[in-house]
């Protein structure tokens, strides 16, 4: 069998979790992950050399209507390609076959991750696939991911969503494969929990900290509150849209390193309109941008004036 290759997003656990789905299942996988605007680029070659893999799969993102385009106009290409994005903001590119966009089903939300596993269990039989505690972590993964917990289950999804953040992302993958591959149902060990304990308290106090400084404004018609973080930017949000509920209509977390994220808590509001305008997309509740190319710089100059830049 040839290399499956798999892109997802770099973001959080439900761009992790199908990389640990796809080691489960094939033996041999080159993963890429990266963020919604680096989706092309990074396919472009993967495409250029596409023979080397049997199946290439995007998850929790998805390419361009020019790319797509080009793929669905290769009939080796469009048989090879498969996308499942749960971004609303994307569906109208389900008029092309290999695009699966699905928001919400059967009543649920659904996420990458649930949508990439569906597919696996339909198409290939897998044990590892059908035990209780791969089961169990992705519906965690999709309740932290899509905010839709089940009453029982919000705290242990938030703790789960901490725990991205303790081991970081190579650390979380390699974990949950053993984790999967080890035991038959999922709990947290006495070292997570302590470690979750402390994560909590410093994440309460994190998010308090960015609430003392946000910034109010109007962008496009739009009463927004803007806050600057790189920790926990979906907690915050949904937060900030609680907290400041008669102030503003949508909470912008912007993280100079990465991205914009947008939230929104009442429900005649929706992001959509101004996360698109901006470049990005997402869910009517949920959604994110791309920073303007060379923000960082524009920053440095804004402050120091005079720059002379090298060429590293």
């Amino acid at each position: 069998m040839n290399k499956i290759c798999l892109i997802t997003h770099i973001a959080d656990s439900d761009g992790a979790f199908p990389i640990i789905l796809a080691h489960l299942v094939f033996e041999n996988v080159d993963t890429f992950s990266c963020e919604v605007k680096e989706v092309d680029e990074v396919l472009q070659p993967i495409l250029e050399n596409h023979e080397m893999y049997e199946t290439i799969y995007i998850v929790d993102l998805n390419v361009s209507d020019a790319m797509a385009s080009t793929i669905d106009e290769n009939e080796t290409l469009k048989k090879k390609v498969q996308v499942f994005d749960h971004h609303i903001s994307r569906e109208y590119l389900n008029k092309y076959p290999f695009i699966h966009v699905v928001d919400t089903q059967n009543g649920r939300k659904e996420c990458g991750t649930t949508l990439f596993y569906e597919h696996l269990r339909n198409k290939y039989a897998n044990a590892s696939l059908e035990k209780e505690v791969i089961k169990q972590m992705i519906e965690l993964v999709r309740e932290i991911d899509t905010f839709d917990f089940l009453e029982e289950n919000k705290e242990k999804a938030m703790e789960f969503g901490n725990l991205y953040i303790i081991y970081g992302r190579e650390k979380f993958i390699e974990h949950f494969l053993k984790v999967i591959r080890e035991q038959e149902t999922f709990a947290f060990t006495e070292t997570e929990k302590v470690l979750l304990e402390i994560e909590q308290e410093r994440t309460k106090q994190y998010i308090e900290e960015k609430l003392e400084h946000v910034i109010f404004a109007t962008i496009r018609g739009v009463k927004v509150g803007i806050s600057f973080a790189e920790q926990h930017r979906s907690i915050l949000g949904h937060t900030m849209a609680e907290r400041f509920r008669e102030e503003i209509d949508i909470a912008v977390v912007i993280n100079v390193d990465r991205s914009v994220s947008y939230r929104a808590e009442k429900e005649e509001v929706d992001i959509i309109p101004l996360a698109t305008y901006y470049g990005g997309g997402g869910h009517k509740h949920a959604g994110g941008s791309s920073l303007p190319k060379d923000l960082q710089k524009g920053i440095v100059e804004h402050i120091f004036h005079e720059v002379e830049w090298g060429n590293g």
